[in-house]
This record gives structure tokens, C-alpha cells and sequence, in this order.
């Protein structure tokens, strides 16, 4: 991340963190992570998107350095969230991309306010339909994360120890019953459907799928990556991303 948005402190935006607010340019991209993690798992592609754009990226509420909520919430609770903070920065026509359950909080918040989202990017979007329980999620993040790069896996890690197990599980029902198949079709939107070419969370028929079911949409698989894309390979993710932006003016 750039130094500015390293050293500037975080901003409390009703419920979520504003960690990072980059870079200047005609597009903006709002970056909404998964379960357990936060914005840090952005750290590699933020800096790449801000050299031509502005760049938000959020702390849903209870991971990061937010504070735990005193009560449940689910996927579209967490989409008003962000939309609280789109309100409060003056944000509109945002390039969302949503990772892992951040994808299924961004797919909310384009149907939810179409007048600041103008393009949808979802990478490693969960959940496939057969893999809808706990253990099986649990399961496949394990095998991913062997073949997730050490620095990688020290973010996650982290972060999930700040999450904490017990937010983890209020949140995990929400992100395993939500049903983006469902959603997706509703997005006027163009959608982009990401995953890395060996995500074994986001297979390539699932995404396939995803894709399919938009009214403008297409899927791109990123070559040697696997569920966090994004922060393996920044520089093809932000190409792609940029293309996106362009179909979307």
C-alpha cells in the first residue's frame, strides 16, 4: 500500500473502517473482502489500481480493526454497511470488487444501490452449491491454503486470530446459505467473474456457472493463482479490472 494510506489512520464509517482511500483518476474500485480476513488482503493490488484511479477499500464490520458487533449479521447487513460508507464518501459509479464472501456483500449492494455500482467483479465467489456446509468450507480453505504463499498466509492468519472464532461462526451461516445464483441474474450491471486458475474453492465450473446466469457477464480464470488471486498475481487482476471499468462507461 502506498505510505499515505499505510500511515493515515482509519476512518469510522458507520460500522466499517475506511483502511484504505488512495490514489485519484476517473474510476474509483471498492474492494469488500471475505469472512475472516480484511481490506489487508488487498495489500498487493491497492497500489497497482492506485497508479490511475481512486482506490477505497473497507473493514466490514467485526474483522479488521473494527469492533464486534453486539448482534448478528448476515451478508445484507454487511452490504448496508458498505453502502453506509459509499454515502458518507460521496462515492457513485464505483467498480466493486468483492472476494470469497465479499462477493456475495457487493452482489447485494449493486441490487441494493445500482447508483453506485457500475460494474461488478466477483473473485473466488462462494459458495458452490455442493459445498454449502461447514465442513466442506472448512475442508477446501485448508487445501488452498498449502498452496497460498507464505505471505499470504501470515495475512490470513492474522487476521482471522483478530477476527476471532467466535465472530467467524455468528457470520458463517449467512455467507453458507446466501444464495448468489440467485442474485446474480438481477445485476444490470456487468459482472466479471474471477478466480485463480487453481482456486479449489471457486472451481471453474462454478464460476462458469456464475457467470452464465448474468445479463452481461463473462468469467476469467488468472493463470497459477488460486483463491486469493488477488494478492498473487495484482498486476493481471488490475488489468482485468481495468478492462471491466472500461465496459462499464
Amino acid at each position: 500500500m502506498t505510505n499515505d494510506a499505510q500511515s493515515a489512520p482509519p476512518r469510522q464509517q458507520a460500522n466499517a473502517v475506511v483502511t484504505v482511500d488512495t490514489g485519484s483518476g476517473d474510476t474509483t474500485y471498492l474492494l469488500v473482502h471475505g469472512i475472516g480476513v480484511s481490506s489487508r488482503s488487498f495489500e498487493r493490488l491497492v497500489p497497482v489500481l492506485a497508479r490511475s484511479a481512486r482506490v477505497v477499500a473497507v473493514d466490514l464490520p467485526g474483522f479488521g480493526r473494527n469492533p464486534k458487533p453486539g448482534h448478528p449479521m448476515g451478508v445484507e447487513d454487511f452490504a448496508a454497511a458498505v453502502a453506509a460508507v459509499v454515502d458518507d464518501l460521496g462515492l457513485a459509479g464505483c467498480v466493486v470488487l468483492g472476494h470469497s464472501m465479499g462477493a456475495q456483500v457487493v452482489t447485494r449492494l449493486a441490487i441494493d444501490r445500482p447508483d453506485a455500482v457500475s460494474a461488478v467483479a466477483l473473485m473466488g465467489p462462494v459458495m458452490d452449491p455442493r459445498d454449502r456446509t461447514p465442513f466442506r468450507a472448512a475442508a477446501l480453505l485448508a487445501l488452498d491454503t498449502v498452496g497460498e504463499s507464505p505471505r499470504a498466509n501470515v495475512v490470513v492468519l492474522t487476521d482471522y486470530i483478530r477476527c476471532g472464532l467466535r465472530w467467524y461462526l455468528t457470520v458463517l451461516p449467512s455467507m453458507l446459505t446466501y444464495r448468489i445464483e440467485d442474485d446474480v441474474p438481477r445485476l444490470r450491471q456487468p459482472v466479471l467473474v474471477l478466480r485463480g486458475e487453481r482456486d479449489p474453492i471457486a472451481r471453474v465450473g462454478w464460476a462458469s456457472v456464475l457467470a452464465a446466469s448474468a445479463v452481461r457477464g463473462g468469467a476469467r480464470s488468472i493463470g497459477g493463482a488460486r483463491h486469493l488471486a488477488m494478492h498473487a498475481r495484482p498486476e493481471q487482476t488490475a488489468a482485468l479490472l481495468a478492462a471491466l471499468a472500461g465496459v462499464a462507461r
